[in-house]
Order: structure tokens, then sequence, then C-alpha cells
């Protein structure tokens, strides 16, 4: 049985991805009719501007990994962190996130960085990209494009006050410490000062908010949207990526993250607008996470050839 669990789990994967794919063909052959009726014109210019702001957003993460290993005492040279944190992108389009993190160990490993120290920042990485995420996606409400929310407005802001305190460390740690006991590890939690994990945050914030922009202008691409909306559309993807990022078994949050953004966008737009966005912006995303995984790759070939060159003279 241990021997054909992996070919199981092989199997497990493409009929989920079969299963995506034909919810999505089918959703598109059932209202090829109203897709036929829509007047589509993408403005290309929009669209690959909003693109530039994706990429600018994975080499401002990859940045912020190579300080929380600092943090961490677990660093190696910027350009290599880069590198790494960049193939490992790759991992992501494999349900969960052991692949991610397997592809920085490789690097890591080679520099004579400890593993457990790598996978004790990938931990706090994905933890504050949540929060991160979870922060703009609190403070987008305030923008809802409807009046639901102003009768919750105080609730919002409880909810962003809780938010702080929340992210303090000690009160994190108590939870982190019921995680050692389940794990039977005694190094997981953190060792940020509350004014670190505030900074750490505020700067995921800023970088999900680069993020979110880019997803507004994809947006307006496609169907106009006044900008008074903008920061709802950026809490609309944040709030997508945090269910994707969750969905471990969904590989990149596939079918998941789209789901999230139709059901937010059609607040804004018809459905039928929402569909595409949702469809579209997933090549919005792969497209430039694949380009830098392909730069990052090439880069790392041709550092090692550079290596041989100069250990043989």
């Amino acid at each position: 049985m241990e021997r054909k669990k992996p070919e199981i789990i092989k199997w497990l994967k493409i009929l989920f991805l079969v299963l995506v794919i034909g919810f999505l063909v089918k959703y598109f052959i059932e209202n090829y009719e109203d897709f036929r009726s829509i007047d589509l014109n993408i403005n290309w210019v929009t669209f690959f501007a909003s693109m530039l702001f994706f990429i600018v957003y994975k080499i401002t993460l990859a940045s912020l990994w190579h300080y929380i290993t600092i943090l961490n005492d677990a660093q190696i040279t910027y350009k290599k962190a880069i590198t790494a944190y960049m193939y490992s992108i790759l991992g992501k389009y494999i349900p969960g996130k052991v692949f991610m993190l397997a592809a920085r160990l490789m690097y890591y490993d080679l520099e004579g960085v400890k593993k457990r120290k790598v996978t004790i920042c990938f931990f706090i990485e994905n933890m504050l990209t949540l929060l991160g995420a979870a922060l703009l996606f609190i403070v987008s409400l305030f923008f809802f494009p409807n009046n639901l929310l102003a009768r919750y407005k105080y609730i919002t802001i409880a909810l962003i006050v809780l938010f702080f305190i929340f992210i303090n460390p000690k009160i994190l740690n108590i939870f982190l410490r019921l995680l050692e006991k389940i794990t039977k590890k005694n190094d997981l939690q953190l060792s940020f000062s509350y004014l670190q994990m505030l900074k750490l945050v505020l700067l995921f914030v800023i970088n999900w908010t680069i993020v979110g922009i880019g997803f507004y202008i994809l947006v307006y691409s496609i169907y106009l949207i006044p900008i008074n909306q903008s920061l709802y559309a950026a809490g609309v993807f944040a709030l997508a990526a945090i269910i994707g990022i969750l969905s471990i078994f969904a590989p990149s949050g596939i079918g998941v993250r789209e789901g999230i953004i139709v059901m937010g966008l059609t607040l804004v737009m018809p459905l039928e607008y929402a569909v595409i966005v949702s469809v579209i912006s997933r090549l919005w995303s792969t497209i430039p996470e694949l380009l830098l995984a392909g730069v990052a790759f090439a880069y790392s070939k041709i550092s090692e050839k550079l290596e041989q060159r100069e250990r043989i003279s």
C-alpha cells in the first residue's frame, strides 16, 4: 500500500486539475451566448502595465523573505536568496507548501544554513503573508460598494484594533507553544519584538497594496470601475489570496481563488465580466511567476558555469 501511495496521490492531483478545467469549460459552454453578446475589449497597454505591478510585488516579496532570514540568522547572499525564492515559486503549483520549501532548502543547504532555521523562516513568511493580506482586506471593508457595511463600521474598526493586538509575538507564541507540543519541536516560537513584528506586517501590507493596485488596473483594463472602488478590488484579491493559500490541496489555489474573486467583483460589475476577470487574473499572475522562475533558473545555471570556470582557472 505504501508503494502505491505516491501513484495514488499523482492521479488525485491529475483528477483535481481535470475537474477544475472541466468546470471552467462547462461554465463557458453553458454561458457561451452571454459571452458572445459582451463587447469585450481589453486595453492591452493597461493590462501589461498591471502585470508590472505583479512583478514588482514578487521581487519585493522575495526581498522581504531575505529580510526575515537575516532577522533569524539564516541568510545567504541577496542574489542567491532572490534566486532561491523565485525558483521556489514553481512549487506553489503543486498542492501543499512542501515543494516551495524544498526548493529553497536546496539553495540554503549548499550555503551551510541549517534546514530547521530555513523552515522556521518559511513558516514566519507565510504567517506574515496571511496577516498582511488580512489587514488589507479589513481596511478595504470601509470601501464596500454599498451601504451595508456603513452600519457595521465600528465592528470593522474593532477588527483592526484586535488585529494589532493579535500580532503581538507574546500572544502568537501562546499558539506556537501548543504547536510545539503537537509537533514535539521546541524552536517554533517567534523571537521578534512587537515593534519588529509591526514593521514586518506593515511592510507586507504595503506589498499587498502594490499587487492590489495592479489587480485594480487589471480589472480596469477589462471593465471600467471607479477609482474609489480600487481599494475594495484590492481587498477582494487579498481575501481570495488568503483562502487560496489556506486551500493547501488546491495547487496555487486554482479554482478557490477564482471563486472568491467572482463573488467579490459581482458587487461592482456584471457576473459575466467578474468571471472573465477571475480567469484572466490567473494568467495575469501565472505568466510573471513562470517568467521570474525561468529567469532565476537561467541565472542559477549561468552562475554555476561561471563558478566552475573560476575554479578551473
